[in-house]
């Protein structure tokens, strides 16, 4: 310890008296060397470790969001709100790991209490207390079970429930109301509805599926009545048949244009007409070659006269004619008529300006490729010209500024990053570089140096090993001969002196 002291003293003076004797513009440029080498190894380390954070939940209740916060600044998890604190973000590789966490805990709650609210022994809660607990119980688990719809942000259930009475004739029907919240861009089919609807009842006592209407955060009724007309449900079903025909055959065309032309590059669409009417044909049809013998009556008389005992005989038979009865239920919802419209891009080339720049050219396709897609469509769905079937195959260019805007942003992007990560290794080699002829030549200048020996005869001389008082002597000598070489006037004044007072001092001795 004490030798490490007195290396850092020694090193501290050293270094004082190297500093006090650079110059000002030399004391500048370590000073800005070192602060930049500084703010860069700071940016590294900043840019190294900047976290990238992903989505935990979104959508949250202020109870929610209040209450997962409150986890995440106990754990010491860094965080971050976005959509006016709906959406939590945390770093990305904790993601899904805190989901489990906080989904074993029961978070989030979406806003509502489950049939945990039992889990605490409430002693001496009133009748009316533990009804409105289990009716708040049932309506979040049912709020909880409609939200796991994929098409579903979040969802509230109200459950009516009248008191039981004496009299059957003023019992109350029990009610319900589900108000959902549906994510952008989705929608819920009738099924669905229903589904909801039905799960609701069959999970409430005495609640007819009749008495469950469900709403959109609108306000909008989505849920079917059975009372409804029954004519306005039938036209639902035809739609719904109809938009599920045409979709079949849009993806059964969209994957041969796809790999005909390329993703992005066609448009298909497809109107089906169908027909819903329900026909029951009766035929009958006859066949005279073909007869079966239906009934046969002989008649035979004898003569009256005894001595000529003749006889006659009638017979009469009946035929019947084979018939064939058929009796035929046309299907409902049969394809009537296709209808297709195909729009399909042109190719692009890029050629050279005679400027020397690259200009993108269309070029539309010729008729030979228009008529192949033309032929591909019609066998794809089943054209039959005598349902007057029409496929329509037009070539147009497509406006691609938006998708252009767009490949440009992404190369952008893509630049800049590749520029940023070029900056960042260039900015580390050159303050490693920095530092390194700094610190070089701060070293260099703290080493003590040693006079080096003037001649060859010398430098032996200091490789022999010298007793100490001849080394002094040898170097006063090489001191002197410096002195007279600098200042050759002064050393010739002493000597003449010398060489006065010893003249002086031999004529005084022979005097």
């Amino acid at each position: 310890m004490k030798f490490m002291q007195e290396y850092w003293k020694k090193f501290k003076n050293q270094f004082q008296s190297l500093w006090e004797k650079l110059v000002r513009w030399q004391k500048i440029a370590i000073i800005a060397g070192l602060a930049s080498a500084l703010m860069v190894l700071i940016t590294i380390i900043l840019l190294n470790t900047h976290k990238e954070y992903g989505v935990l939940f979104s959508h949250l209740s202020e109870q929610d969001a209040s209450a997962i916060l409150q986890k995440l600044k106990e754990e010491k998890v860094p965080y971050q709100l976005r959509n006016e604190g709906a959406t939590i973000l945390i770093p990305k590789e904790l993601v899904y790991e805190k989901r489990l966490v906080f989904a074993a805990e029961g978070l989030p709650e979406n806003g509502v209490v489950g049939y945990e609210i039992f889990d605490k022994n409430n002693i001496g809660l009133t009748d009316f207390v533990q009804k409105l607990n289990y009716k708040r119980a049932l309506e979040g688990e049912l709020s909880r079970t409609i939200q796991s719809f994929d098409e579903i942000l979040n969802a509230r259930v109200h459950i009516m429930i009248p008191e039981p009475t004496l009299f059957t004739e003023k019992e109350k029907p029990a009610t319900a109301s589900v108000v959902v919240n549906l994510a952008p861009g989705k929608h819920l089919k009738a099924d669905q509805v229903e589904g909801i609807a039905n799960l609701v009842a069959a999970s409430v006592e005495g609640l007819d599926v009749d008495r469950v209407t469900v709403i959109n955060s609108h306000g909008k009724v989505i849920s079917s009545q059975k009372n409804r007309n029954h004519l306005i449900e039938l036209t639902a079903s035809q739609l719904d048949l109809q938009e599920r025909v045409e979709s079949y055959f849009e993806e059964k065309l969209s994957g041969i244009l796809t790999g005909l032309v390329g993703p992005n590059n066609f448009i298909v669409r497809v109107t089906a007409e169908l027909d819903f009417n329900q026909v029951e044909r009766t035929s009958e049809s006859y066949d005279p070659e073909s007869s079966t013998v239906r009934s046969q009556e002989s008649d035979v008389q004898s003569g009256s006269d005894p001595n000529n005992p003749s006889k006659s005989q009638n017979v009469i038979t009946n035929y019947e004619i084979s018939k064939t009865v058929e009796r035929v239920v046309g299907g409902v919802g049969t394809i009537k008529r296709l209808s297709v419209a195909v729009l399909v891009n042109g190719n692009y080339q890029t050629t050279t300006s005679p400027e020397g720049e690259e200009v993108t050219e269309y070029v539309p396709r010729s008729e030979e490729e228009i008529q192949k897609i033309s032929t591909l469509v019609k066998n794809a769905i089943g054209y039959d010209a005598k349902r007057n079937d029409q496929v329509e195959v037009t070539n147009l260019a497509f406006d691609l500024t938006e998708s252009t805007k767009q490949q440009d942003y992404f190369k952008q992007v893509e630049r800049q990053e590749f520029i940023k990560k070029l900056a960042i290794r260039l900015s580390t080699v050159l303050a490693a570089l920095a530092l390194f002829f700094l610190v070089s030549s701060i070293f260099s200048r703290l080493k003590p140096t040693l006079p080096e020996p003037e001649t060859f005869e010398e430098q032996e001389l200091e490789e022999l090993e010298i007793e100490p008082e001849t080394k002094l002597r040898m170097h006063r000598r090489r001191m002197i001969n410096e002195i007279a070489k600098d200042k050759p006037d002064e050393v010739a004044r002493l000597v003449k002196s010398w060489l006065i007072n010893v003249e002086s001092d031999e004529w005084n001795l022979r005097n």
